[in-house]
C-alpha cells in the first residue's frame, strides 16, 4: 500500500470515528471538494503559521527559530502559489490587498523572501556569501586556499512577527468566507448531482 493510501484511509477512519454514530458520513468526490479543500488546507497553513510567529517571540535556539523562519516562508508562499499540473485554487494579492497597504507591502516581502532566499537561491540581503583566498606570506604558492564565508537571515525582528501576524489574522478572515462559499457549493452539488441511490454508494460508516 503506497503512503498516499494509507494517510487517506487515516482521514476515513478518523472521519468515521467522529461523526459515524450520528451522521451518514459521504465521501465528496475530488471534481467537487477540490476549493474547498485548497482553502481549508491554507487556513491551516496560515494557523500554522500563527504558531511559529508565537514560538520565535519566545527567543529559541538560533536553529530552532531559523527553521520556524523558513518554515514560515514556505508556507505562506505556498499559498500563492500552485504546482503546474494539480489545478488547486491559490490566493491572487489582487483579490486580497490595495496598491500601497501595509498588509500588501508586508505580503511582498514575505514573497520575496520565497522566491529569492527559501525557493532560489537569488540576488538577495538575506543571503551574502563571498570567497577569498588565502596565499601563504611566507611558504610556496602551491599551498594557496580558496575560503567561502556567508551571512545568512535566520530570523525576524519583533516588528516584522507583528506585522506577520496581524498579515495571517487578515487572510484567515478572508478564507473563512471563501471557505463557506466553496462549502456551500460542495453541498449544492452533491445535493443536486447525484440521486438519493448514487448517494448511498458513497457512505463511509462502514467503510474498511
Amino acid at each position: 500500500m503506497d503512503k498516499k493510501t494509507d494517510r487517506l484511509i487515516h482521514l476515513i477512519k478518523k472521519a468515521q470515528e467522529q461523526y459515524s454514530e450520528e451522521h451518514l458520513v459521504l465521501a465528496v468526490p475530488g471534481f467537487i471538494s477540490k476549493k474547498f479543500i485548497a482553502y481549508c488546507a491554507m487556513k491551516e497553513d496560515l494557523e500554522l503559521i500563527l504558531q511559529y510567529i508565537s514560538e520565535i517571540r519566545n527567543n529559541p535556539a538560533s536553529v530552532i527559530k531559523s527553521a520556524l523562519s523558513y518554515s514560515l516562508i514556505a508556507l505562506y508562499g505556498k499559498c500563492f502559489t500552485d504546482a503546474s499540473k494539480s489545478n488547486f485554487p491559490k490566493l491572487e494579492p489582487t483579490d486580497l490587498f490595495k496598491e500601497g497597504d501595509d498588509l500588501y507591502a508586508t505580503h511582498n516581502y514575505l514573497m520575496e523572501l520565497r522566491h529569492q532566499f527559501i525557493a532560489h537561491r537569488g540576488e538577495t540581503e538575506n543571503e551574502i556569501g563571498m570567497s577569498y583566498m588565502l596565499v601563504p606570506k611566507k611558504d610556496s604558492l602551491d599551498k594557496t586556499q580558496v575560503r567561502f564565508s556567508q551571512l545568512k537571515m535566520a530570523g525576524f525582528s519583533k516588528e516584522d512577527l507583528d506585522k506577520f501576524d496581524a498579515l495571517m489574522s487578515f487572510l484567515i478572515e478572508k478564507l473563512l468566507d471563501k471557505i463557506q462559499k466553496s462549502g456551500q457549493k460542495v453541498h449544492d452539488g452533491m445535493m443536486n448531482l447525484f440521486t438519493p441511490e448514487q448517494l448511498t454508494l458513497m457512505l463511509m460508516n462502514s467503510a474498511k
